[in-house]
């Protein structure tokens, strides 16, 4: 299919779309659910809970990426008219899917926030972590539904009706299809969500926010001074604040494009090739990121061995064995193709005159 493409950004945007993204969507995703059986195994460490939840969010982030990238770009490079069945895909996938995609992705980066406060609290406030509460996950459906609500007016941004294929004399030849509405037209409004609020709670602030906590964490740790017993007990420590890092490292790596991208006029650039692939690429990044958070996890934590150790087991007196339960939060024994959407999408979809919507 990419072989009839001329050589230049459009090629590339194909083979980036058809062959690379589903291939980075589907190791990921059986990286991603590989974890989730670890993690479901093991339940003495106290970051087990958040690490589920930011797994299962990589694991749907991964599968929605797939249903509004590759079908979508698959629709286009195979220059299928809007109206058959790959269109029909097209249309509802980015429709429906594309806003619990955006949502995923802030409660992915809000979870590890969370993770890094409740580090914070444990580590240097310990005696306020003495025990673990009973509803870890609770938090995290706070989370998961905050993330839905911010990004729940993406809905809002299409303007759904029955469209009539016009080459087909048949009564019965309609398509369901979408196209901006008069919301996604709103400069205010894109001036608000897209400049200034998804910049800051999404980027910003949670930038600031990890900065800040894990640093305070690595220095509490490094001038701390402990005995030999426990030595173990602050390299495990150490590690799972360098996993925290490493996740927000490379979330804002893979996610700048995205952010640098809504600040961009979409209006000057947005027929432009080559603008297109740099999308292309933006969105590979952006599920990168859920590709490799696996690798992370197996490498910052020995190979899983950190989250099936029971750390209470390093500490030989009850006195000891309360600061530990206090520190760790744990109690003893637990064609030039233009994206639709709003003017700041990435996402590739057919219109009824047969061109993609701006």
């Amino acid at each position: 299919m990419c072989v009839s493409e001329e050589f230049g950004p459009r090629f590339f945007g194909c083979l980036l779309n058809l062959w690379l993204l589903p291939l980075v969507c589907g190791v990921g995703l059986i990286l991603n659910i590989g974890c989730l059986i670890v993690f479901f195994s093991t339940r003495g460490h106290p970051l087990v809970p958040a690490l589920i939840f930011l797994s299962f969010c990589d694991c749907l982030q991964l599968f929605f990426s797939f249903l509004v990238l590759f079908l979508p770009a698959l629709h286009d490079f195979s220059q299928s008219t809007p109206y058959s069945t790959l269109g029909q895909l097209a249309y509802l996938s980015t429709g429906l899917l594309s806003p619990l995609l955006l949502a995923f992705n802030c409660a992915s980066i809000w979870t590890i926030c969370f993770i890094s406060i409740q580090r914070h609290r444990a580590i240097l406030r310990p005696l306020s972590s003495i025990s673990s509460p009973s509803k870890p996950f609770k938090p995290l459906l706070f989370i998961s539904a905050m993330a839905l609500s911010f990004n729940g007016c993406k809905w809002a941004e299409f303007r759904w009706f029955w469209s009539h294929d016009p080459t087909n004399s048949s009564d019965y030849q309609y398509i369901l299809a979408h196209e901006p509405s008069d919301l996604a037209k709103n400069e205010n409004y894109h001036r608000v969500l897209d400049n200034l609020l998804y910049p800051l709670l999404v980027y910003l602030v949670p930038l600031l926010l990890l900065s800040v906590l894990n640093f305070r964490i690595l220095t509490n740790i490094s001038n701390r001074r402990v005995s030999f017993d426990h030595k173990s007990r602050f390299a495990q420590e150490r590690r799972s604040v360098t996993l925290l890092i490493s996740i927000v490292t490379m979330f804002f790596l893979c996610h700048t494009g995205g952010l640098a991208y809504r600040f961009v006029d979409q209006e000057k650039y947005n027929n432009s090739e080559l603008f297109v692939l740099l999308k292309d690429i933006i969105n590979l990044l952006f599920n990168v990121y859920s590709f490799t958070n696996p690798l992370l996890y197996f490498v910052f934590t020995r190979q899983f061995r950190d989250l099936r150790t029971m750390w209470n087991s390093h500490f030989a007196s009850p006195a000891s064995r309360s600061e530990s339960y206090a520190i760790t939060g744990a109690k003893p024994g637990s064609s030039k193709a233009q994206r639709h959407l709003s003017m700041p999408s990435l996402y590739r979809t057919p219109c009824v005159s047969g061109k993609l919507l701006p």
